[in-house]
């Protein structure tokens, strides 16, 4: 399996564009896209955060999922013993990836920090293939959030897939994650 995924949105248009694009689109798909940024005094720091190589900041990028949403419901299922409520992504061809397109793993620097550059790495199509179980951060960050009591942020703990700018979907399909590889 070959594809990445991203939680199914409005459209603005027939591909998935950055935060930052939506702006001339859109300026209310843009305001509900950054508005997921004013939570917490790291999250704003994200907008502005750089990607290194790259030569865009955090908003400039479409983030994607290299692991299938199926092993994050699994996992949530197994953590805390009850299923999320369905959710629609898109599962988009690797080869459809704008060129640049690179992967984060953030494993040295926190939430709004800047990015190592040792964090980034250019994301390889032909070689990539689709994840599909979780990372151990990722099972660690549901466990935190069971013995919290709290839910979301699904993805914490999963490396990004970041494509420099839209990302196409006329080969994309849309699945539930709850439906199985």
């Amino acid at each position: 399996m070959r594809f990445v995924f991203h939680q199914r949105v409005d459209l603005v248009g027939d591909a998935l564009l950055p935060a930052s694009e939506l702006a001339a689109l859109d300026l209310t798909a843009h305001a509900r896209a950054i508005a997921k940024y004013d939570d917490t005094p790291e999250r704003r720091r994200l907008r502005d955060t750089a990607i290194p190589g790259t030569g865009r900041s955090w908003t400039e990028v479409v983030f994607l999922s290299p692991v299938h949403p199926h092993a994050i419901w699994r996992a949530w299922r197994e953590v805390r013993g009850k299923e999320l409520p369905r959710a629609e992504f898109w599962a988009i061809p690797a080869g459809d990836l704008p060129a640049g397109t690179v992967v984060l793993d953030r494993t040295i620097t926190a939430t709004g920090d800047p990015i190592h550059p040792s964090e980034v790495a250019p994301f390889d199509p032909a070689s990539f293939e689709t994840a599909t179980e979780i990372p151990p951060a990722n099972r660690a960050w549901l466990e935190e959030m069971v013995r919290r009591g709290v839910s979301g942020a699904w993805f914490h703990g999963i490396p990004h897939v970041l494509a420099p700018g839209a990302v196409p979907l006329g080969n994309a399909t849309v699945i539930g994650w709850e439906e199985p590889f």
